[in-house]
């Protein structure tokens, strides 16, 4: 494990009982918006573009975006890259300095995910930069990556995973999915738990639409980071079609407006993810 910032938050959290929010941002507004959000709650936050996001602006443009905020920010702030099988974008991200990448090769076999994931790692942690990587198949749409069906990681593939790669989080499949839920998961608890009894930093992905009382129970185990996009992405588009039924709107405020919503939202997220006693808007 390289003692990178990444690392450094998951580790805090692990020692504190608590989980940090890594929030999928999709532009200036919405990194300003995260970032505050943290501020408000005093807690560090992990900003992961989407591959899509990263082609859009470009890596180096938009990891300039994010310092010019983070670097006045009074919390700690991570940069990440999300569900990335793209193993040239993986190390342009590396070589400029992202604190984190997560490398998604989980619809491969077991021995291909673990040869390729292991050759980021080792590729990265020259750089000092921390890897994710996901076990077993998380289904729903998160990007351009889409999975009908979920194929659920056992504990001990997941270790196995772990150990051969020497990654330094692992996003185990565990019955969550990407996108908006149609109904409430079966969510593997017992594999959350039989990880965080091993110290292993897991990582939650489709957290939108999950209940306060699962988000507890998975931070409870050992949930180290949970992701965050399908939120944000909904109070984003909605303020903004609600804000242009106002036909003198004018664009400071709209993008203000935007802002402060994706703001309040995100920290609900935050502070809940610190254990404080927070409801969620329902997705």
């Amino acid at each position: 494990m390289t003692d990178n910032l990444f690392n450094q938050i998951l580790r805090n959290a692990q020692n504190t009982g608590t989980a940090i929010a890594a929030v999928n941002i999709l532009n200036h507004i919405t990194t300003r918006a995260v970032i505050r959000a943290a501020e408000n709650a005093s807690r560090p936050v992990i900003i992961q573009p989407s591959v899509g996001t990263v082609k859009r602006y470009g890596v180096t443009a938009f990891a300039d975006m994010v310092d010019s905020v983070r670097n006045e920010a009074n919390v700690l702030v991570a940069l990440h890259l999300d569900h990335c099988k793209d193993e040239t974008l993986v190390k342009e991200c590396v070589k400029a300095g992202w604190d984190s990448v997560m490398v998604d090769f989980s619809d491969l076999t077991f021995d291909e995910n673990v040869l390729r994931t292991r050759r980021i790692v080792e590729f990265a942690h020259y750089y000092g930069v921390a890897v994710e990587g996901e076990i077993g198949i998380i289904s729903g749409v998160e990007d351009d990556i889409s999975h009908d069906t979920s194929i659920l990681a056992s504990f001990e593939e997941t270790m196995e995973y772990v150990e051969k790669t020497g990654i330094d989080a692992v996003a185990p499949a565990i019955g969550t999915a990407h996108g908006v839920y149609t109904g409430r998961p079966v969510i593997n608890f017992n594999l959350v738990e039989q990880l965080g009894n091993h110290n292993i930093p897991v990582v939650v992905h489709g957290g939108t639409g999950l209940l306060v009382e699962d988000f507890s129970k998975l931070i409870r185990l050992g949930t180290a980071k949970v992701n965050i996009s399908t939120a944000l992405k909904h109070i984003y588009l909605n303020t903004a079609k609600n804000l242009l039924m106002d036909e003198k709107i004018a664009p400071i405020p709209f993008d203000q407006a935007v802002e402060d919503a994706c703001t309040d939202e995100i920290e609900r997220f935050i502070r809940l993810f610190a254990g404080e006693n927070v409801s969620l808007n329902i997705i």
